[in-house]
């Protein structure tokens, strides 16, 4: 069978599991279209070709060279899709340029005897993010239409894409979202990488990480900080480490940080974070926080598994069914300042944080046995095998 993966120069993490789980049914051929900076990823992958259709320029590129290049990623998608042998066409993320990406590239696919497959991570990501629109969903009506068949992460994506826009139930399938098995692990020791950030053994330690933005929250967890008991507070750091996804937004942080009298305790990184540094944030902390306004389902949850690490996360989306509730982590029960410094502080008297070791291992094991790549591989790849019936 010949799967195309388009991932659009979408998440990487999330590619690179997919792939490694299709990769072991070698009588497949899979091809991947991404940009020139993963490509190295995929060589211990035989029956993987990586073909690049997108550069990542500075940020001080001319516009010309800007405009050129996007010219180049649409015409290489476009020409692969116009000469290429049809298959499997496995769409990931479709919403740098919603017309071209929503309505020409997957018709052409269709047109040329494609089976498309779209993984639907975000149902509609305009409502979420308070940019919804007439264009936005008339689009995304016509993507799920078109698509033979829709993959989401969790039960409830699927019941929504039903409700909102009237999809076929048979048409969608739920595969569990996996671990990040990208991220660079070199073995640091939680002191090691407590060192590396200057923080002390005796600080209770808590990070947020990821993009930055309005529904993640994260002036929620600042917030907080102000109702921590002095029991708490006293020995206490939080970790901030993401790129910035809104200027207005990542502004208030900042102000609020500032203004805040906790200020000196709260160490801020805001950038995207190379891969060789993600690990001593994750072997650094205690846990991490996730006080998310909406989502449906996050992948910072499953970087977090993969080092062992405890999640707070709100009752929102899949958050409470990709956990176990005082093994894995907690449920904030109301979004609000007062209740998650209450679930931050009930964290540190807990079992799992007095016994951290055992709980990262469990962990560890746990996530291996319920979120590995292999078994969602096979998963997806039957999701592909049934459109050929």
């Amino acid at each position: 069978m010949k799967v195309s993966i388009f991932n659009g120069a979408g998440q990487v993490d999330y590619l690179y599991g997919l792939v490694s789980g299709l990769a072991q049914f070698k009588e497949d051929q899979i091809n991947v279209l991404d940009a020139d900076v993963t490509g190295d990823l995929f060589l211990q992958y035989p029956n993987v070709r990586y073909i690049p259709v997108f550069r990542f320029l500075p940020k001080n590129s001319s516009f010309f060279s800007k405009g050129l290049n996007i010219v180049r990623f649409y015409f290489r998608q476009i020409w692969y899709l116009l000469t290429s042998s049809p298959g499997i066409v496995h769409f990931q993320w479709l919403d740098r340029y919603k017309l071209i990406d929503r309505l020409i590239l997957p018709t052409i696919a269709r047109m040329m005897g494609n089976k498309v497959v779209l993984t639907v991570h975000n149902i509609n990501a305009g409502s979420r993010d308070n940019k919804d629109s007439k264009i936005n969903r008339l689009t995304l009506k016509y993507l799920y239409r078109i698509s033979n068949h829709l993959i989401v992460h969790t039960p409830l994506s699927k019941s929504e894409l039903i409700t909102e826009f009237g999809t076929q139930d048979s048409k969608i399938s739920v595969v569990r979202h996996g671990l990040n098995n990208r991220v660079s692990h070199k073995g640091l020791k939680s002191r090691e990488g407590r060192e590396l950030l200057g923080i002390r053994d005796n600080e209770k330690t808590v990070l947020f990480f990821g993009n930055i933005d309005h529904y993640k929250g994260l002036d929620i967890l600042i917030k907080c900080l102000d109702f921590l008991p002095d029991n708490i507070i006293d020995n206490f750091r939080l970790l901030i480490a993401g790129n910035s996804k809104d200027e207005n937004y990542t502004g208030k942080i900042l102000s609020d940080i500032s203004d805040s009298t906790h200020s000196q305790l709260i160490n801020y990184r805001i950038c995207y974070i190379p891969d060789e540094d993600v690990e001593q944030y994750f072997t650094a902390a205690d846990c991490i926080v996730l006080p998310y306004r909406k989502i449906y389902q996050s992948g910072v949850i499953f970087m977090a598994y993969t080092f062992g690490l405890p999640i707070i996360v709100t009752d929102i989306g899949n958050f409470k069914n990709d956990m176990l509730e005082g093994k894995t982590g907690m449920i904030i029960k109301e979004n609000t300042p007062e209740m998650l410094s209450k679930t931050i502080t009930d964290f540190f008297s807990s079992e799992m944080y007095l016994k951290l070791s055992e709980t990262r291992g469990f962990i560890k094991k746990w996530a291996i046995e319920n979120y590995g790549w292999e078994s969602i591989g096979k998963e997806t790849r039957n999701c592909y095998l049934k459109l050929f019936k």
